[in-house]
């Protein structure tokens, strides 16, 4: 029946353009029953930001270090843990140490102010890098103690458009020359030993100082290309007396044993901090904005309560269409910080816990789609998302689902950025559903 029926509005169904109920009929030279395309507009939505508990940063082969400030969401710290070990435990006898360093290899990715100096300090871990006896992963929420001695310091300006350059933090002599010390005597010879000696570096930010953070590549293999890591230098005399430069990398032991920390201080901002993760900052009492960051679990909210309603008005009715849309706060990007041209989409329920990933009718995964205008007013730019299959989903349950949509980036596990979106009625500029259905 439902083809039947696309196959006559496909005839007779050519209307893009939608007010608060507007019907159209197909005509009885078609088929003896009335048969409506209404479409609907106006349904109550409740917007608002809650705080993810905690998001997984182990596994995501990205250091993230850094520090900025922000008007909306006040303070945000990202420092990395990491643990190192190496697969070359063979020193000549002959060789003399030189020196030891980080290397940091830009990503690309940045967020905040590059113009600005930021200070990086690294430290020695002092517990084993493993995560909470009863999770798998670590979390922007988890870290680890460490000395609070500072074992290298680079103050410096980025680069971080410049994937093939790198930053070097000249690292303690004393500590490098012991390493070196204990492999050529032997006393380090396995993975097990150094972990031992060693268990890992943490790289922290200046917290003083409002300014970026910044993405650095890490991965597992000493070879590979644009590869972070600890290298420890040495040289070996030769018979013919030229000075011969060595060097053992120090690459992070497993991609589940890095991860970014990354904390935020609410205290003194429009939202306030969040009592749990049921906590919601309805966009009423936050100057009709709503809020998503990546990296910290903060979290833009819409609830569409309504929905079940639809089923109210006739007994046999089908969607056609469900179309979500809403709008950054204008001003709020630019090309610095530009606007993710898809964001993912969340189906949550009303204590907040995440229960599937948003699909259409189909089952395919509805991301919100970035609808960009290129007039330097920015009027209709704005983010769209097929809400075909959630509607669908509300209307058919046996049970009365109190959902609602949770909306970040894609790559909030790895990211710190932010986006706001407005709510408001008095610019026009609303987060609004449209429902397109058949009535018959």
């Amino acid at each position: 029946m439902k083809y039947l029926i696309w196959g006559i509005i496909s005839i007779v169904f050519l209307a893009s353009c939608a007010t608060d109920d507007t019907t159209y009929e197909v005509g009885s030279d078609f088929i003896d029953n009335n048969i409506q395309v209404r479409v609907l507009d106006t349904f109550s939505i409740k917007t608002g930001t809650f705080k993810l508990d905690s998001i997984i940063t182990s596994g995501t082969n990205r250091i993230l270090v850094g520090n900025v400030e922000d008007q909306n969401l006040g303070r945000l710290s990202a420092k990395s843990y990491l643990e190192l070990i190496t697969s070359n435990f063979s020193i000549s006898t002959d060789a003399v140490y030189d020196s030891i360093g980080m290397i940091l290899n830009y990503d690309n990715y940045y967020y905040g102010d590059t113009t600005k100096i930021q200070t990086y300090t690294l430290h020695r871990i002092t517990e084993t890098v493993e995560p909470d006896e009863d999770a798998s992963s670590f979390y922007n929420t988890s870290s680890l103690d460490y000395d609070d001695a500072i074992l290298g310091q680079i103050s410096f300006t980025p680069r971080p458009n410049k994937s093939t350059d790198s930053l070097f933090v000249k690292m303690d002599d004393v500590l490098g020359e012991e390493i070196f010390n204990k492999i050529v005597d032997n006393d380090i010879n396995n993975t097990d030993d150094f972990l031992q000696y060693f268990k890992g570096l943490v790289i922290a930010p200046d917290t003083s100082v409002d300014s970026h953070v910044l993405g650095f590549n890490v991965q597992t293999t000493s070879g590979t290309v644009g590869n972070s890591m600890m290298r420890l230098y040495y040289s070996i005399n030769d018979d013919d007396s030229e000075d011969n430069d060595y060097y053992i990398d120090f690459v992070i032991s497993g991609t589940g044993q890095q991860f970014n920390q990354i904390e935020t201080d609410l205290s003194n901002t429009d939202i306030g901090d969040f009592e749990d993760g049921e906590d919601i900052k309805l966009s009423t009492s936050t100057d009709d904005l709503l809020f998503s960051q990546s990296g910290t679990g903060i979290t833009a909210r819409i609830e569409i309560p309504t929905i079940k309603k639809l089923s109210e008005l006739y007994e046999n009715a089908s969607t056609l269409s469900a179309e979500l849309t809403f709008s950054p706060l204008k001003g709020s990007y630019s090309d610095d910080n530009p606007l993710p041209q898809y964001l993912s989409v969340y189906i949550v329920d009303q204590k907040n816990r995440i229960i599937q990933q948003l699909t259409d009718i189909d089952g395919n995964i509805a991301s919100a789609i970035l609808i960009e205008d290129t007039d330097e007013f920015n009027e209709d730019t704005y983010y769209y998302v097929n809400l075909s299959g959630f509607v669908e989903q509300i209307l058919f349950s046996d049970t009365d689902l109190d959902y609602a949509l949770m909306i970040q980036s894609e790559n909030f596990s790895k990211e710190v950025n932010k986006l706001v979106i407005e709510n408001n009625a008095s610019t026009n500029r609303e987060v609004k559903l449209s429902v397109k259905y058949l009535n018959y």
